[in-house]
């Protein structure tokens, strides 16, 4: 169960050291019409869907198969993809900002926690959870559509190279020389979401990096005491902080960044609208 504390750790590091954002790499998309935040999530989840499938077909792992809740989880992810425009952080940099000292960040992730801890387990169950009743007879992809798994790596493998060659011709200094190549990472979270799959699984988790799930644990465990709830997706959360905080600390980017008053509420209603869109999707 430690190692998800030891990936965390490196995962929150990387993040940092790449300013690897979710928020500013689609607004940079969005405003800016420069891809290049988008091309170097391709490639990591190209390299974790090339070992992930890898490992499947040599039953080291199995791939989870979930029923999906159509509705819930387009609106899920409408609501939360607000709540990190209003937040201006998403739910990985609530914990990776955290760690560089972003007091902005740290409120909208104290409030995502507290809201998809209420939504799984508190008041907002009964308002939130009819809507992911009836889920729709649909699962993973290539199981829908009937095919095999490596059709769609392929696809996305080359959509990933294509796109890094565009920008890398385009934009070849996306960061500052302070921080990692952006695509560097890139590859190095690709390998460590690799990694993180079979630690997690020989830990009885059967799942990789996630968030939005350990938070609610890691807030679970510390407002009820359940030991259930101090596993190995809630360690590797604390890691991320960690990681980003030695990061933020060795390169000097760590600074304690106050918020105004309006600054604090749009964290606030940010972090709650993530919260109620992780929960649904």
């Amino acid at each position: 169960m430690l190692s998800g504390l030891f990936v965390g750790v490196v995962f929150g590091f990387l993040v940092q050291r790449g300013q690897f954002c979710f928020t500013s790499g689609f607004r940079d998309l969005y405003w800016h019409k420069n891809p290049t935040f988008l091309s170097a999530l391709l490639i990591a989840v190209s390299i974790q869907s090339i070992g992930l499938f890898t490992l499947s077909a040599f039953k080291l792992i199995s791939i989870p198969t979930t029923p999906l809740p159509l509705l819930a989880t387009i609106l899920g992810g409408l609501i939360f993809g607000v709540g990190m425009a209003v937040a201006r952080v998403c739910a990985t940099g609530g914990w990776f900002r955290s760690g560089e000292g972003v007091i902005g960040a740290s409120v909208a992730l104290f409030s995502f926690a507290l809201t998809i801890t209420s939504a799984q387990n508190g008041s907002l169950k009964t308002l939130l959870s009819p809507l992911l009743k009836h889920p729709l007879e649909i699962s993973n992809i290539y199981l829908t559509l009937g095919i095999s798994p490596w059709w769609l790596v392929g696809v996305l493998t080359l959509a990933s190279v294509g796109l890094f060659l565009y920008c890398f011709r385009r934009y070849p200094s996306y960061k500052d020389s302070r921080h990692y190549s952006i695509w560097l990472v890139a590859v190095g979270l690709g390998v460590l979401g690799i990694v993180a799959w079979i630690l997690s699984t020989q830990s009885g988790r059967n799942y990789g990096f996630g968030i939005s799930v350990p938070t609610m644990h890691l807030f679970s465990y510390l407002t009820t005491g359940q030991q259930r709830y101090l596993n190995w997706g809630s360690l590797f959360v604390i890691g991320i902080f960690i990681g980003s905080l030695v990061s933020a600390k060795i390169w000097k980017d760590f600074e304690w960044r106050s918020l105004s008053g309006v600054e604090f509420l749009k964290s606030l209603v940010g972090g709650v609208l993530m919260g109620v869109g992780a929960y649904w999707a």
